[in-house]
């Protein structure tokens, strides 16, 4: 009995090895990580296949997806209400059935590392753990038909931001800016629209060509004259996801070419200010972001396909003439301080007015005709304080 009982206990460590090994060898996993767009539906999506009694634990959470949509009520209309999300506690590890499989779910929760110069947050994930290939290939189905139903969906485009992490945060309770909300010279949004428009419809050429699916727009002209708005009522009308992205939050030119890569197709890139950004105007290798860094990202191997980007800037003539030439920059437009009609024009959308005589008053920021209009209550008013303006420099 002694010499059995040491037998077994030599081989209990074999045994728990082959064990092992075994189950490895019929273990399969699928993550999908919280910076995904389906993440938030797979959470929903599991906590309707645990029934009732199971879900202890639920995480709840607002949503503040479709933030602009309207509701009629009595006597106007009113910004929709906030939604309810709910999603299991992932701290817990479930198991739910799909097509007679068990599959096993829990959550990784992400966390931050890394010194100072180089902190990351690593975004939660969800796993999904399969006992044999059959269970993972009815998973695998189960994840694609919640992927199609979130995209045909009614969808509204996101608009992302890098954060202090160095990850793509998708700000929701950002409204969609419409494109009829946009006042410029005649001819000039219809000049940008069709540009856009031949770009996104050309991608079977482009790649038959051979020739990188990019565009890439500079809008350049005086401060408050609606750059930025015009770059994102453009991304609203085409259905565009905005990718804002803060120059001078980036470290180095790795951190950069990490996060344009990360940029879905056909999306627009956002880079305000680019002017001020040192690596868009000086040659200097020492620099963490470095011009070559920045070329690479707007025009190199690895660019997402399909990619609009959109600089800013106040002064383009600061600009390093690598940044501006064509194949990075496709189309440059200028925007300029309003003259009377485009004040006009402005004042009436504002006030829902037919457009008052501004004679007079061009030459004046756009920016600053909204302000009067928030100022006042009557167009007249606006127009008072806007006669009292000096006139600014009309550029051509």
């Amino acid at each position: 009995m002694a010499l059995a009982l040491a037998g077994a206990q030599a081989a209990w460590p074999l045994a728990k090895y082959l064990r092992a090994h075994a189950k490895e060898r019929t273990t399969y996993t699928i993550k999908v990580p919280g910076a995904d767009d389906i993440y938030d539906d797979l959470h929903e999506w599991v906590l309707s296949l645990l029934p009732a009694k199971e879900q202890r634990a639920l995480v709840a959470w607002s949503s503040k997806r479709s933030p602009g949509e309207l509701v009629a009520s009595a006597d106007n209309r009113q910004p929709s209400p906030t939604a309810l999300r709910l999603r299991y506690d992932g701290t817990r590890v479930q198991t739910v059935t799909i097509a007679g499989h068990k599959i096993k779910v829990a959550v990784a929760e992400g966390g931050s590392g890394g010194d100072e110069n180089s902190r990351q947050w690593k975004p939660p994930e969800i796993v999904f753990t399969a006992s044999s290939l059959v269970a993972r290939q009815a998973l695998l189905a189960e994840l694609e038909g919640v992927l199609r139903r979130t995209h045909e969906a009614k969808r509204t485009p996101a608009f992302r931001m890098l954060s202090s992490w160095g990850h793509w945060e998708r700000l929701d309770d950002l409204p969609a800016r419409d494109l009829d909300s946009v006042v410029l010279p005649p001819g000039q949004l219809e000049r940008l629209t069709g540009d856009v428009a031949r770009f996104l419809a050309a991608e079977a050429e482009y790649n038959r060509r051979c020739i990188p699916w990019h565009r890439g727009h500079l809008y350049e002209g005086p401060p408050g004259t609606g750059k930025t708005s015009v770059a994102r009522a453009i991304a609203t009308h085409f259905g565009m996801d905005v990718w804002y992205l803060p120059l001078a939050d980036v470290r180095r030119d790795g951190d950069l070419l990490r996060m344009v890569t990360s940029i879905s197709p056909r999306s627009m890139l956002l880079l305000e200010d680019i002017d001020v950004f040192h690596a868009a105007t000086q040659r200097d290798d020492n620099a963490e972001v470095t011009l070559s860094g920045l070329l690479n990202a707007l025009d190199g191997i690895a660019t997402p396909h399909g990619l609009l980007t959109v600089m800013t800037t106040n002064t383009p003539e600061v600009l390093d003439h690598a940044v501006a030439r064509a194949g990075r920059v496709d189309l440059v437009e200028h925007f300029a301080h309003a003259d009377s009609a485009q004040a006009a024009r402005l004042i009436a959308r504002y006030y829902g007015c037919p457009p008052p005589d501004t004679t007079g008053i061009g030459g004046v920021a756009p920016a600053d005709v909204i302000e009067a209009c928030k100022r006042h209550s009557t167009p007249g008013a606006a127009l008072a304080d806007l006669a009292t303006r000096a006139p600014l420099p009309i550029s051509n």
